[in-house]
């Protein structure tokens, strides 16, 4: 039996160029071209999904919706406090200036009780694996409570790669099939964009993802059924990690998602405020 494939790719132009090399299985299904299904299955055919990929994954509408959402997140925990850098004898990077000068605290460190740079963190989001009743709404709100995460621990010292991971498994013996597609590298800001496209519109899963599942030889049994199911084994691999979306439930509101990836935040030892004081 063959073994799923395991591939990474660097951006979503080489996810594009990928699909492009290889062709669909003879037996495999092909809901990655289906029409006809309405705009919340997916809003864009398979040729356009394709033609974006390729020109890197830019979606102009998700990207005024990702950039909105990041400015209505901040708005929403004004005055709540974040952690903060301050100067010390001990710290995780040295504060030059005042070296220079010979002040005796001159390194940069984080107040007692905060975060520390032991570990850079790597956030990964399995939105591409969400389930049918998902709405993109709600994956909307994910992507962008996740992409304000990145902003307020990258503003404390911290560098964050985000991967999108699509690992799906099935009953076909064929294993899991796993994905990962880097979003944004740790050097890099983030693209609204292209990682808008890859977190909340319904194409990279249904499009791109089913396409990988029906050009993977151990995987042209799932895709006579049900394509699979996401599978979270891929949290062992992150510093945190946003798990396959089962429904809406914690994602139902801008204010809701802010407050479940905090949550999870602080589950993977990441304490940092997303909502408002008090909320």
């Amino acid at each position: 039996m063959n073994k799923a494939l395991e591939l990474h790719f660097d951006s979503l132009a080489e996810l594009a160029r990928w699909i492009d090399a290889h062709d669909r299985q003879p037996e495999a299904g092909n809901v990655s071209e289906v029409e006809g299904r309405g705009d919340e299955w997916c809003p864009m055919s398979y040729d356009e999904t394709m033609a974006l990929c390729r020109s890197g994954g830019h979606w102009p509408e998700g990207a005024e919706k990702m950039v909105a959402g990041v400015a209505d997140a901040a708005a929403l925990r004004e005055n709540a406090s974040q952690p903060m850098i301050e100067n010390s004898v001990a710290g995780f990077m040295p504060d030059v200036p005042g070296y220079l000068a010979g002040v005796p605290d001159s390194m940069y460190a984080y107040n007692e009780g905060d975060m520390t740079v032991a570990q850079l963190p790597t956030v990964t989001i399995g939105i591409g694996t969400y389930s049918a009743n998902t709405t993109s709404n709600a994956a909307m709100n994910r992507g962008i409570a996740v992409l304000s995460l990145i902003d307020a621990i990258e503003a404390v010292g911290y560098r964050v790669q985000l991967d999108y991971v699509f690992d799906c498994t099935g009953e076909d013996g064929g294993g899991t099939q796993k994905v990962r597609v880097t979003l944004k590298r740790s050097q890099d800001q983030w693209n609204p964009g292209s990682v808008a496209y890859a977190v909340a519109n319904p194409g990279m899963l249904r499009r791109q993802g089913f396409a990988l599942l029906e050009r993977d030889p151990a995987t042209v049994g799932r895709t006579q059924g049900g394509y699979g199911r996401g599978d979270d084994g891929y949290v062992e691999d992150y510093g945190l990690a946003f798990t396959y979306m089962r429904g809406d439930y914690g994602y139902e509101t801008l204010e809701a998602a802010l407050a479940s990836v905090e949550s999870k935040a602080a589950d993977f030892g990441i304490e940092v405020q997303l909502t408002k004081a008090g909320a």
